[in-house]
């Protein structure tokens, strides 16, 4: 089966499928094949059979071809009846009749052997153009038809026989292309495999395939032995999304529970959750049937266990009020919405838990489609005179209704309704959602985007990606072209014309050229080149960076394609960054990275905070919100065209079969495809169910006119036909012509208040960031001052101002440094005395003191003692040492100082105690004999205190501060008026100088 093996084969292939799809196309086909690893596992048990499997699934013989097909076609044995029939024909019929005898006996003369090169001629006599059977009276027209009834069917029965015929053929086709899709797809499945194993990597499917082989494998059962042995209970949650592998996974885990007496002495019980109506996840392997078929397989088990089985039936619903739940009964009590929602001879019944709760449902008429204009003849348009469509339409009349609607009361709240309470669902991502997200963000309606976006599909990122395949290699004159006349290039279309038509050489060398006539074109020069000169010196990131701000690029793009742009931008830039945390800097390289990895974007609607969401309805499953709007409701699901799956009758093994076009479809696969549309259409009707039941308060369902027909069964028709069935009232629609159909409950119960939403995300950017129209942010605002850090310990000016004296050169040296020894003494005995009753502090000095490290000459330690006490004792400092003062305080603040300056002032306090109605500062000066007055204290330690004071001041500013110098070596304290600190507040020293 692989290509390589068979190269002649694979030639084949790739011809026959390269008029049939694109690689993206093909790519999407390799996808479903191996999305389904099941029947995937099934193709390589069929190996090298599988082409012969494929004929007998679409039921032909092995070995049969088209020649072979239609050298039995030509011989029948019926053909004598056929040439009487026609010879009748043309003796009696009318004069058309007459011609198709004559060329049905023209074909029937030619001999039997050469009839298969004529056979096309001989099906165009008894087929229509659509391939369908020519009816009785296209072959026997008039009386002749009304005589002789049997004379038509004969030529009828001969029309069945060439479309059977046919069909083989289109049979044949289908067969052909299966096999040569499979042979093709099947290296590059396998190639995937290979990578993954090589680079240890599982992805989900890996994971419950290993799981389920893991349980079934016979030689595996110690598995479910130690599981056996621990597992008493089983909770299965969202069942009804439930695929067939991970239901296997289910079976084999619960096998044992009902299976008779255990080891344990326990009551062992499964506990299913799941919704039917609910099961929207096919694309993942959900199966509804599956649900079913689990459920009453599950039941039996129980039943002959002889335990007890509840199937509890979820007809309550707790999020909704009474409006929207008779809406959804209403809608589902038609037959054709019931498909798949409800079973046969049910009813479908909702009881609401919040009866008592204001609710209203709505339904708008149609939006209209634009008016047809008919241009003048002759007359050659030189604006763009398009109508908006009716999807624009509609999103244009949502948004403004929703900017009405925010700020209005929401009843059964008890509060407004903000911003993040609406969700509007749609069925697919297409321009209504992009109108609409559009449309809001121009009403300032904050609201958070597309739940999931294709980064390299958003035209702000293209016109990113443009400009860097320019700047590495800008002779590309399309990709010039396009960042020229994009926001980011300055020029308009007809500046471009004027740059490039008649030009020689390549457009960049035209537009270094001749950049200086026109100032579009300067501008855009050197743009260019300023980004030329950084493309081979800076990462991805930084590039980008540069182009969007100091450049410019981010309010040119926003200025165009509006503020909806920021966040393709900004998930750019975050791509840019991973790219970096894990690549070499290379601008290619980011490029080619991006582009292969289909970079999509997801967000998570649970954190949106207090904005609109914008999402499909796949992507609401599970949320909620006051108020859901449904304006995707006229279309219905596109034609799944991918492969179809169909059991081969020898082997029972599911076969891949993929017919790509009208001509292709045999009559198996035309059954496959209707089954398909059957669960398609289900699927269709489930998620109206599921999309109808998010709403809690409020519900409108609205649409657009669409081109043709309104389908009976588009979600729109069958909410119609539910309306219907209600009593409503009707208002007059304001937004265009028709009118509004409406069903409301009122609020009899008191309100649920809850919590508030955050509004974080709705605050106002500040100016400078940029805002609409022209997005050019303005200057910052100017800082101010950088605080200076000001030392008090080591003041500004400290050589300035009287000093205390020195010792004398001629006194004795203390080469031992006795005198700071000293110093460091009387500092300990200060802070840690305080902490001792007053009565032993005389005692606890000395001993202190007389310690043999301490050093101390004969009579020292008493002298030091007694200046110390003399200290603690003093008149003035007596709350200074009370047990509730501190020691060693760190003191740290920002004080003004002159013409608005600040400085941040920080120091260590030697002495703090805060009282009543004041704050009083001490500190120890030990190495400096004692000033004779106050206003003797050298500057420096003046504007240490007084800075001391400032902080002091800001953190108690209701109390008065009161400072002391503490002299030391004579025990002397100096208290230091305000007056003469004053003059030496922080940041005041250049008038003292």
């Amino acid at each position: 089966m692989l290509a390589s093996a068979h190269p002649a084969a694979a030639q084949a292939a790739l011809a026959l499928l390269a008029g049939l799809c694109s690689l993206a196309g093909f790519g999407k086909l390799v996808d479903a094949l191996r999305a389904d690893r099941e029947r995937l596992a099934g193709l390589n048990d069929l190996g090298a059979e599988l082409p012969a499997a494929l004929m007998r699934t679409v039921g032909l013989n092995e070995d049969d071809d088209a020649e072979a097909i239609t050298g039995r076609a030509v011989r029948w044995p019926l053909e004598p009846q056929l040439r009487e029939a026609a010879e009748s024909l043309l003796r009696e019929g009318t004069p058309s009749s007459r011609a198709l005898a004559e060329k049905m006996l023209g074909w029937l003369n030619v001999d039997p052997s050469e009839r298969v090169d004529y056979w096309p001629q001989w099906r165009e006599l008894f087929l229509v153009k659509e391939g369908k059977p020519r009816a009785a009276g296209g072959f026997v027209k008039g009386n002749l038809g009304k005589n002789r009834p049997e004379l038509a069917q004969v030529f009828v029965v001969e029309a069945e026989r060439v479309v059977a015929a046919d069909d083989q053929l289109r049979a044949l086709e289908v067969a052909r292309i299966s096999a040569a899709l499979a042979l093709l797809a099947r290296p590059v499945i396998e190639g995937y495999a290979t990578r993954k194993q090589s680079s240890g990597l599982l992805d989900y499917d890996d994971l419950i395939q290993r799981t389920s082989q893991l349980l079934i494998d016979p030689g595996a059962a110690w598995v479910l032995y130690k599981l056996d042995g621990g597992l008493d209970h089983l909770l299965l949650d969202e069942v009804q999304d439930t695929a067939p592998a991970q239901w296997r996974i289910a079976s084999k885990l619960t096998e044992e529970f009902f299976a008779g007496s255990g080891a344990r002495d326990i009551e062992r019980t499964v506990f299913a959750v799941g919704d039917r109506k609910q099961s929207i996840y096919s694309v993942q392997g959900a199966d509804a049937a599956s649900f079913e078929r689990e459920r009453a397989a599950l039941a039996g088990m129980v039943g002959r266990a002889g335990k007890e089985w509840r199937d509890v039936a979820m007809d309550v619903s707790f999020r909704s009020t009474a409006p929207i739940l008779q809406l959804v009964d209403a809608v589902f009590a038609d037959p054709l919405a019931a498909q798949g929602v409800v079973a046969a001879g049910e009813t479908l019944t909702h009881y609401a838990d919040r009866a008592a709760f204001a609710g209203s449902v709505e339904l708008w008429p149609l939006a209209p489609p634009p008016p047809a204009q008919v241009p003048a003849p002759w007359n050659v348009a030189d604006t763009n005179a398009a109508a908006p469509s009716a999807r624009q339409t509609l999103a244009t009349a949502l948004a403004d209704w929703i900017a009405g609607q925010v700020g209005t009361r929401l009843e059964s709240r008890g509060r407004d309704l903000h911003a993040g309470d609406i969700l509007v669902l749609v069925r697919r991502r297409d321009e209504l959602a992009r109108a609409l997200v559009r449309a809001l963000k121009q009403r300032n309606v904050a609201v958070a985007g597309l739940d999931r976006m294709v980064l390299t599909e958003q035209p702000a990122v293209q016109d990113l990606l443009s400009l860097a395949d320019t700047l590495l290699l800008p002779e590309d004159d399309l990709s010039l072209a396009c960042v020229l006349t994009s926001p980011l290039g300055f020029l308009t279309d007809d500046s471009l014309m004027r740059l490039a038509v008649g030009r020689r050489g390549t457009l960049w060398d035209a537009l270094r050229t001749r950049a200086p006539e026109q100032p579009d074109w300067l501008a855009a020069r050197n743009f260019l080149a300023a980004m030329l000169s950084r493309v081979d010196y800076v990462s991805p990131y930084a590039l980008l960076a540069e182009a969007l701000g100091p450049l410019g690029g981010q309010a040119r793009l926003f200025a165009r394609l509006g503020p909806e742009a920021a966040e393709p931008i900004d998930e750019l830039l975050n791509a840019a960054l991973s790219y970096g945390r894990t690549h070499p800097p290379s601008l290619q390289g980011f490029l080619h990275w991006l582009r292969r990895s289909g970079a999509e974007v997801k967000r998570q609607a649970e954190a949106a905070g207090d904005v609109v969401r914008v999402m499909t309805v796949h992507g609401a499953k599970g949320l909620q919100a006051p108020l859901v709007i449904l304006p995707d409701t006229t279309a219905l699901p596109p034609e799944d065209s991918s492969v179809l799956w169909a059991p081969d009758p020898l082997s029972g093994i599911d076969v891949p079969l993929w017919a790509p076009r009208q001509e292709y479809r045999s009559g198996v696969a035309e059954r496959l495809r209707a089954d398909a549309a059957e669960r398609r259409t289900a699927e269709h009707n489930r998620l109206l169910y599921v999309a109808l039941t998010r709403a809690e308060d409020r519900l409108v369902v609205c649409g657009w006119q669409p081109t043709r027909t309104l389908p009976e069964t588009s979600w729109y028709s069958m909410v119609a036909q539910g309306f219907s069935a209600l009593a409503v009232e009707s208002e007059v629609f304001s937004a265009w012509e028709g009118e509004k159909r409406l069903l409301t409950s009122p609020q009899t119960a008191p309100a649920r208040v809850g919590a508030t939403l955050s509004t974080s995300l709705t605050t106002e950017l500040p100016g400078w960031i940029g805002l609409a129209p022209h997005w050019q942010p303005r200057p910052p605002p100017i800082e101010p001052p950088q605080p200076e850090h000001l030392a008090p310990s080591r003041p500004e000016g400290a050589n300035l101002g009287q000093v205390p004296g020195a010792a004398s050169p001629l006194g004795e040296r203390d080469t031992e440094g006795r005198r700071f020894r000293r110093g460091q003494l009387i500092h300990s005995l200060l802070q840690h005395l305080p902490a001792i009753a007053q009565a032993d502090r005389p005692a606890a000095a000395q001993a202190w003191l007389d310690r043999p490290g301490n050093g101390l000459a004969a009579g020292a330690a008493a002298e030091i003692a007694a200046e110390v006490l003399a200290i603690l004792n003093h008149p003035d400092l007596a709350p200074v040492f009370d047990p509730g003062s501190r020691a060693e305080v760190p003191l740290t603040g920002l004080v003004a100082g002159p013409a608005g300056t600040k400085s941040i002032v920080g120091g260590l306090v030697d002495r703090l105690a805060v009282l009543d109605g004041e704050v009083l500062l001490a500190d120890y000066k030990t190495n400096r004999d004692p000033p004779k007055s106050p206003g003797d204290t050298p500057v420096l330690y003046l504007r240490q205190i007084a800075a001391y004071r400032a902080v002091l001041r800001e953190v108690f500013p209701n109390k008065t501060v009161r400072c002391a110098l503490v002299w030391t070596r004579t025990a002397e304290v100096v208290m230091l008026p305000d007056i003469l600190l004053d003059a030496y507040q922080p940041n005041a020293a250049q008038k003292h100088a």
